[in-house]
């Protein structure tokens, strides 16, 4: 069995989207069984009231607060069943073939313990870069945020050096293994997520998927990228974070900041728990004093 965990806060139509989906798909899916569990983190739009009336199906968890990404997915959790998990976003659109591909990749290779799809932006046609990364390393996040990956796109031997934040050098017409996929849909075999600890509710949300990958791998489990299978993603529309689509998001200020500030505290939180014994202390004054200023340039515009 796979159980699908979708975390909601507020974006009522959005996910309504996303469930339909789901319910055409696995109609569609007479091979494999499947239960949903959406875990509502006190949304004031009436999803979890949707979700009851329009999907009785659907396992409903309702939080009395919002608890961030990381908690409310453990909760969830703790409700599946299924040898196989999938975190799933509430702004995503899967077709009939993409989790019986999925799975069916799962059980020919028991080396591998978590797994993505690929995952295209709705609003631009274009990879989600997010779901298929390196280790942020200092190196890797510094020709990340510098520009100079850009630079090195269009050549595989650059980007082998100056493209590892986003593996710029693999070829995204085939599976190949990756270090990073996004928490947004994020498939998981139970025991290894077991093994590697779950969700670190650490983080509020943003990184948590960085550290679980971290995890998965330091246990010398695989993470692979599945080409074959294809996700299109909203992104976005339920932190009003992403540039594509702000502007189509409902997300209210003060919900909007605690997203921009989880996002580089997510930052500090994975280096000190992850990278802080391989580097200077002076180097770790230096990288957060990087983070904290990238932070204030950006925050009028609030973009991630």
């Amino acid at each position: 069995m796979c159980s699908i965990i979708i975390v909601t806060y507020n974006g009522l139509d959005v996910t309504r989207q996303t469930l339909e989906s789901y319910q055409a798909a696995l109609s569609l899916d007479e091979q494999n069984d499947y239960e949903m569990i959406v875990v509502d983190n006190d949304s004031q739009d009436g999803v979890a009231d949707m979700v009851e009336s329009r999907f009785p199906q659907v396992h409903r968890i309702r939080n009395s607060q919002n608890m961030g990404f990381s908690k409310a997915n453990n909760i969830g959790f703790r409700a599946s069943q299924g040898n196989y998990l999938l975190f799933s976003n509430p702004d995503v659109t899967i077709s009939g073939e993409t989790l019986p591909t999925i799975v069916a990749r799962m059980e020919q290779d028991p080396s591998v313990g978590a797994c993505t799809p690929y995952l295209k932006l709705v609003r631009t046609g274009t990879m989600d870069w997010g779901a298929h990364r390196g280790f942020p390393t200092p190196w890797a996040a510094f020709t990340y945020f510098t520009g100079l990956a850009s630079l090195a796109r269009h050549s595989r031997l650059l980007s082998r050096v100056f493209g590892q934040y986003h593996l710029l050098d693999r070829d995204l017409a085939h599976a190949h293994e990756v270090d990073v996929i996004r928490g947004g849909f994020f498939f998981v075999r139970r025991h290894v997520f077991m093994q590697a600890g779950g969700w670190d509710e650490s983080y509020f949300m943003y990184g948590e998927d960085i550290d679980l990958c971290y995890q998965i791998k330091r246990l010398g489990h695989r993470i692979m990228f599945y080409p074959e299978a294809t996700v299109f993603h909203h992104h976005g529309m339920t932190t009003g974070l992403k540039r594509h689509s702000q502007h189509a998001s409902s997300v209210p200020p003060e919900a909007q900041r605690k997203a921009y500030d989880a996002f580089y505290d997510a930052m500090k939180v994975f280096y000190d728990k992850n990278y802080q014994t391989m580097y200077n202390p002076v180097f770790r004054w230096l990288l957060f004093l990087a983070i904290d200023a990238k932070r204030k340039l950006g925050m009028r515009k609030r973009v991630v």
